[in-house]
């Protein structure tokens, strides 16, 4: 079980559940997503930190800066603080 910080609210991942569904579980109201396999990107996220390893479902096929990662992939037992806002303003 892992504790997610977001624009909107924290939350904890129940076990083997992966970023976006924890989001859609809590009501997120911002969050983006398609395809949910790793291909459009339209869940990227920018991680500002993170406790321990992430690990993904599948190896996502967007292109992503060092910094993101996409919610339908990513999964993590630690704590992850991400954002969604401002996301062409580093």
């Amino acid at each position: 079980m892992g504790w997610v910080f977001t624009d909107e609210m924290r939350f904890y991942l129940h076990d083997g559940e992966s970023l976006l569904d924890g989001m859609i579980r809590t009501e997120h109201k911002q969050v983006n997503f398609e395809c949910r396999q790793g291909y459009c990107g339209s869940c990227r996220m920018r991680v500002l930190s993170c406790t321990d390893a992430l690990t993904f479902t599948q190896t996502p096929i967007a292109i992503l800066a060092d910094d993101e990662i996409l919610a339908c992939c990513c999964r993590t037992a630690g704590t992850i603080k991400v954002t969604y806002r401002n996301f062409d303003n580093k």
